[in-house]
């Protein structure tokens, strides 16, 4: 789906569009989504209040200094102790239960009451 687009209320939606965190996740929201998964090489410590927020680490060592702060180290994959398959079912795994009211580092930290900025006024970078 083009961001933003309104999501269709009964079906698994998807956007796959390469973004910068604080300007279109509020977007996303407006569209109707109400769980958020990423992927950071950098450490973006988005939160994102109105939803949860699923952080998902690109590299183990963005894990081992953010540990408390992701939610997945997909990096894994990259250091030969995960493949794929078995990344994808742990996301899979915690997409659910986040959704069915576990609660993100984001959410268990406080992240987010801050970052929800629909229009920021000025340059984002």
């Amino acid at each position: 789906m083009n961001t933003p687009s309104r999501c269709r209320p009964t079906a698994l939606s998807t956007w796959t569009r390469p973004a910068t965190t604080r300007s279109v996740r509020p977007a996303r929201l407006a569209g109707g989504a109400n769980l958020i998964c990423f992927t950071t090489g950098r450490g973006s410590a988005y939160g994102c209040a109105p939803s949860p927020s699923l952080k998902l680490s690109t590299n183990s060592a963005l894990w081992r200094k953010q540990e408390d702060d992701m939610d997945i180290n997909c990096g894994e994959i990259i250091d030969g102790s995960s493949t794929v398959a078995e990344m994808g079912q742990r996301i899979f795994e915690l997409v659910l239960a986040t959704a069915s009211g576990e609660p993100s580092k984001s959410e268990k930290h406080g992240y987010g009451q801050n970052e929800f900025v629909p229009w920021q006024v000025g340059a984002v970078m």
